[in-house]
């Protein structure tokens, strides 16, 4: 299977997608917005995953490029590709299916716990996941649920931890089970001290000593990944086939 990102920061460390892309064998490509890389051709690609960014996925005029990417991601949508959106990745997946991004009444940055409602706990993303798991999270914006898509689970601070289309082949995640435990360090270390206060932000300290109490964060990514690719990928192969 052929992955494509789409990567809004001006660099993008190493997460946990390409381990298992590197695992399974699959390739890997990017488009760097913040570098002006043209995008893809839609045959180049069978799974579009749209990272994380500092960016709001209303800022159109700001950053261009936003216009851009949204047609190519609704244009995949259509063509059938597998699409995964990651917290702000979310936001711009959530506004191409009809949604509403919008600054969230909290942020929510640091180590907190995600809960599976009822249909979480029935869908095929969270195979193999327990109903209630701790992850990392770092985002300021929040989405409203698309038209023909169900949410899946939430957190304190925020309602649509996750979203499945049941239209297309597109899932959404607004936290980062793609974060290592070394990018989380390397976040609170650079970034602790900017992120300000509230009710769900954990300062860099306690970062870092929930960080060092965490075995690993791979499990949690391997597990949505595999199931994303167990549900989608038989419609790629027959594409290939036929």
């Amino acid at each position: 299977m052929r992955l494509h990102f789409f990567v809004h920061l001006s660099h993008e460390q190493r997460h946990n997608i390409i381990t298992w892309a590197e695992e399974k064998g699959h390739s890997t490509a990017f488009t760097h917005f913040l570098k002006g890389d043209e995008l893809p051709a839609l045959d180049d690609f069978d799974f579009l995953i749209v990272m994380g960014g500092f960016q709001s996925a209303w800022e159109e005029e700001t950053y261009p490029w936003l216009i851009e990417e949204k047609k190519l991601i609704a244009t995949a949508l259509e063509q059938d590709k597998i699409v995964l959106g990651i917290c702000f990745g979310a936001q711009v997946l959530a506004e191409v299916l009809g949604g509403k991004a919008f600054p969230n009444k909290n942020q929510e940055i640091g180590w907190h716990e995600v809960s599976l409602n009822p249909e979480g706990k029935e869908s095929f993303l969270f195979r193999n996941v327990p109903e209630k798991f701790l992850t990392f999270h770092w985002h300021g914006d929040h989405f409203s649920l698309p038209p023909d898509c169900s949410t899946l689970a939430f957190s304190e601070a925020s309602s649509n931890q996750a979203f499945v289309s049941h239209r297309y082949q597109a899932v959404g995640l607004q936290f980062h089970p793609e974060m290592t435990l070394d990018s989380v360090r390397q976040a609170a270390e650079k970034f602790g001290d900017k992120w300000g206060e509230g009710p769900y932000v954990k300062g860099n300290e306690m970062v870092l000593n929930q960080t060092n109490q965490i075995a690993e964060t791979h499990w949690l990514m391997t597990a949505l990944l595999d199931n994303m690719e167990a549900q989608f990928s038989g419609r790629i192969r027959r594409e290939a086939e036929s």
